[in-house]
């Protein structure tokens, strides 16, 4: 019976738009006509003011330029928008507001709706926004590693933390970073001339492309200084920084590569010419390295090698080449690389995204990662300590026959269809809710390995995933946009509950209304002039190779030999002004008469005329779906009507000269 939430999501505040208009009553000026914010209507106890109006139309509006429409759409809106509020007020009044359905409904949407805008307003946003303004700059860095699994025994990283400790002291007495991290360090790169890492040296690096403890560090440690030790899941690290600057935008590149062979010069000599070809003959680069480029993986594309998000991931020489690169379309004289020769162009430079725009991806990128589930788990205890928890662990313990909660939690599976008498207990408390054994048991069988942790694991997550859950139900009180949110919603909903039970349903269900209105406005639902038309229809025109030889006049013999072919389908049309146009040219023909094959989105068409059906007014039965939507229209005219004669509705549209004038941000600052 009631729409489905995304529609009233639409719906909402804009439920008004398309619906009815009234008429406005107007009175004369009041002293509200020189308030700082004037009063636009006025109805029962109820007033909406100019910014009121203004924020409603803002919403509601696909202009971008409210300010610039006529004042005839100004009041347009207004009367809309009071038929709405007084549709929303009309069901409070009739306790729409109490019915079981109506709050279920709003229960499920505000669920629905919390638990995301909690994510990403506590969880995810903080995470992004940080990554974002990291990813602004990108750190020059080098470290020494010294590697420890993350389940070593104590002994081992004991000793794993001595020696990184001797080597700080050595720092600290003035020896070379990079030679103690030529010496010292368990990543291999450190050891490998050539490679990204050789003594330590891991070049620029950004946010996102590295554990968090490290980029914690390599942002908080000022150029030309050294680190703490701290650990990651590698093992214990130090760290130092040698530069920090604005991030470079990701770039486009595409390449023609030429393998020197046996005669390096022929190979630089044949790049040299294709540059002249490119900047003198204006050659296409695309074409060029599809004929020559011996890079075979990306000459197929034109040469394109992708898009580059970090410099550090070309050979020394691109990198070089590609910094004098100024502009889009550039080309790179003859670059060598360990491949070969190259001409290099730089085809796109990305432009900086704003962090909304940035969002989506920046989500992804830490989806899934530590700190995510670390940033929610903090939450969460910060939701429990605010609220207060209270754990019975004994009657756990007791109902689930277990001396311990380190015990395997699978012990409780037993309880999710247990006695009720038993598994209704209550074994937990967080602010004003409780919860009961069998809702901490299913927890255990709904949580992915739940059964595999031991009691006192899953008791926290349990605890964890309700303080979350809780936070979503105080959404409404902590999050002012969310609440108003949910009352448009909610408002909506109301809204269209009152016509479904006050006009829809009435208007549709008073046949006697029907026939009236229907014998009134009679003349209104006619049949045009319409051609019965058989349409053949088929995946292609091959099929109809044989159908020529049907006489024009024979159209049973059409259709006989159009049913018998499983491939083709026969339909009846009636075509009118309106039809598509391909139908068009049988309203010309003569009865009897075939055209085709045409094709039509995707088909091939035979088209074969039968007869004109003549203008003429609708039966009841024929004009009812008409009938009825004109008659609700109408309805819904007279209840409004009613309406604002029972709440005094009076507007004041000369008021909306006013609206979006440069006075309105000194209104809102006035009323705030």
């Amino acid at each position: 019976m009631l729409r489905s939430r995304l529609t009233l999501l639409v719906c909402g505040l804009l439920f008004f738009i398309g619906c009815s208009g009234g008429a406005s009553t107007s009175r004369g000026p009041t002293s509200s006509e020189t308030a700082a914010d004037p009063v636009v209507a006025a109805f029962a106890d109820t007033t909406l003011s100019l910014t009121e109006f203004e924020t409603a139309y803002r919403n509601s509006s696909n202009s971008d330029t409210p300010a610039r429409d006529s004042l005839a759409a100004y009041r347009e809106f207004l009367d809309q928008y009071v038929n709405y509020r007084l549709k929303v007020r009309a069901a409070r009044a009739a306790g729409l507001d109490t019915l079981s359905s109506v709050q279920q409904e709003v229960r499920s949407y505000q669920r629905e709706l919390a638990r995301p805008r909690l994510l990403r307003s506590k969880i995810y946003e903080p995470l992004t926004r940080s990554l974002y303004e990291r990813q602004q700059k990108e750190v020059e860095v080098s470290h020494i590693l010294k590697r420890v699994s993350p389940d070593a025994s104590p002994e081992d990283t004991l000793a794993a933390y001595r020696k990184m400790q001797a080597i700080t002291d050595s720092l600290e007495q003035g020896v070379s970073f990079a030679d103690l991290a030529y010496r010292n360090s368990d990543d291999p790169s450190a050891q490998k001339k050539g490679q990204r890492g050789f003594r330590g040296r891991l070049g620029y690096i950004r946010a996102g492309q590295i554990v968090k403890p490290f980029e914690d560090r390599m942002y908080s440690v000022s150029p030309d200084s050294t680190s703490d030790i701290f650990r990651t899941r590698f093992g214990y690290h130090v760290l130092k920084v040698h530069d920090r600057r604005p991030a470079q935008s990701p770039i486009r590149l595409s390449h023609i590569m030429v393998r020197p062979g046996s005669d390096s010069a022929a190979a630089r000599q044949q790049l040299d010419s294709l540059r002249t070809e490119l900047l003198q003959n204006k050659a296409s680069f695309d074409a060029l390295a599809r004929q020559y480029s011996e890079d075979r993986r990306s000459a197929s594309k034109g040469g394109d090698l992708g898009t580059v998000t970090s410099r550090q991931s070309l050979p020394p020489s691109f990198r070089k080449a590609v910094a004098t690169l100024d502009s889009v379309g550039a080309v790179s004289p003859v670059v060598e690389s360990q491949y070969g020769y190259h001409l290099i162009k730089l085809t796109n430079r990305e432009e900086t995204k704003s962090y909304e725009a940035s969002y989506e991806d920046l989500k992804e990128e830490i989806e899934g990662r530590p700190r995510v589930e670390r940033r929610k788990e903090a939450f969460s205890e910060s939701v429990r300590q605010e609220q207060g928890v209270t754990v019975d662990t004994a009657q756990i313990l007791k109902q689930a026959s277990i001396t311990s909660v380190d015990t395997l939690s699978r012990s409780l599976l037993s309880l999710v269809e247990g006695d009720p008498g038993t598994t209704s207990a209550q074994i937990a408390t967080l602010g004003d809710s409780t919860y009961t054994l069998r809702q901490f048991a299913r927890h255990v069988m709904q949580t992915d390995g739940g059964a595999q942790m031991s009691v006192g694991e899953v008791l926290e997550d349990f605890l964890n995933e309700k303080a979350f859950q809780y936070a979503q139900a105080q959404l409404v009180e902590t999050d002012r946009s969310f609440a108003e949110r949910m009352k448009e919603y909610r408002d909506g909903l109301l809204a269209f509950q009152f016509m479904q039970d006050s006009v829809w349903t009435v208007a549709a269900q008073d046949t006697a209304a029907l026939r009236q209105f229907y014998h009134q406005n009679r003349s209104q639902y006619r049949f045009p002039d319409r051609v019965r038309t058989l349409v053949v229809r088929a995946p292609s025109d091959t099929l109809f190779a044989s159908y020529d030889t049907i006489g024009t006049a024979d159209l049973s013999a059409l259709v006989k030999r159009a049913t018998a072919d499983s491939l083709v389908r026969v339909d009846t049309t009636l075509v009118t002004e309106d039809s598509p146009d391909v139908y068009q040219r049988v309203r010309t023909m003569r009865d009897g008469s075939v055209t085709g094959p045409l094709q039509h989105e995707g088909d091939v068409l035979i088209l074969a005329r039968d007869t004109l059906l003549p203008a003429r007014t609708k039966t009841f039965q024929e004009a009812l779906s008409s009938v009825t939507r004109d008659y609700q229209d109408h309805y819904e005219d007279q209840v409004l009507s009613r309406l604002r004669q029972r709440y005094g509705v009076e507007t004041f549209p000369e008021r909306l000269q006013q609206a979006f004038s440069d006075s309105t941000s000194s209104r809102m600052t006035s009323t705030k």
